[in-house]
């Protein structure tokens, strides 16, 4: 949780980046990892009865955790999405599910032991796993996963998850300024040097940037006060005195 402050009371507020995020298929940008996300597309789909796994690595602010959230959301039941950085996880016994399984290399001792379980079981439970992994499948083994573990990930689906350019985080950045309704057009450039502000003094990740538009749009139309570059550079400036 963020709390970004700006001498005009107005425009404080906490931003809280884990449970206002929203995540919905409609809102990803498949530019530059097209065959990825159709491969993902086609593994969630049950297009690839084949495959039991899927790897997606990336680095950091590459839209993972978008994608693993999305697709749970998308189908609702019998799936589930775990995030291995939370602490007292748990992976549930089911048949026929789809287990969306976040920051794998951040998995303790007990949730490796219960995803090999699952692993060896795939074929009476026909389970299908998605992780995810800020580390390629080689150097997953550098986390103290066991070598069978990491041989039955290989006999899946292994696809890399490239940073979308800033020039695309701008553009979708654009057009979410013009669903709100500060511009008239999705292509103009109005807002750009703000855009270009907070790609440089926020997190980079586009869901979390869409957030901090929807939080000072929401605290504007409340308030009644006009946006301004000056009054949101000053709200974006966090408060390290405190």
């Amino acid at each position: 949780m963020q709390l970004f402050k700006s001498k005009d009371i107005f425009l404080q507020f906490t931003l809280n980046l884990e449970s206002a995020k929203k995540f919905s298929l409609k809102q990803g940008i498949t530019t530059t990892n097209e065959n990825t996300l159709e491969a993902l597309k086609r593994f969630s789909m049950l297009e690839r009865q084949s495959s039991k796994t899927f790897y997606l690595w990336g680095n950091k602010g590459s839209g993972k955790t978008f994608w693993l959230r999305s697709w749970q959301i998308e189908k609702e039941s019998r799936s589930i999405y775990i995030d291995s950085l939370v602490e007292n996880q748990s992976v549930p016994k089911k048949n026929n599910w789809f287990l969306y399984i976040d920051n794998i290399e951040n998995a303790d001792e007990k949730i490796k032991s219960r995803l090999f379980e699952e692993l060896i079981n795939q074929h009476i439970t026909n389970n299908k796993f998605v992780f995810a992994s800020k580390v390629d499948l080689i150097n997953l083994k550098t986390f103290n996963f066991r070598d069978d573990f990491i041989s039955r990930l290989k006999q899946g689906l292994v696809c890399h998850l490239a940073e979308l350019p800033d020039e695309e985080k701008k553009n979708a950045l654009r057009v979410h300024i013009h669903n709100l309704g500060w511009i008239k057009c999705s292509s103009s450039s109005a807002y750009d040097s703000l855009i270009d502000y907070m790609l440089t003094h926020l997190p980079r990740e586009l869901g979390t940037l869409r957030l901090a538009l929807d939080k000072l749009n929401e605290t504007a139309v409340k308030q009644k006060k006009t946006i301004s570059l000056r009054s949101i550079k000053h709200f974006l400036e966090e408060d390290e005195t405190d």
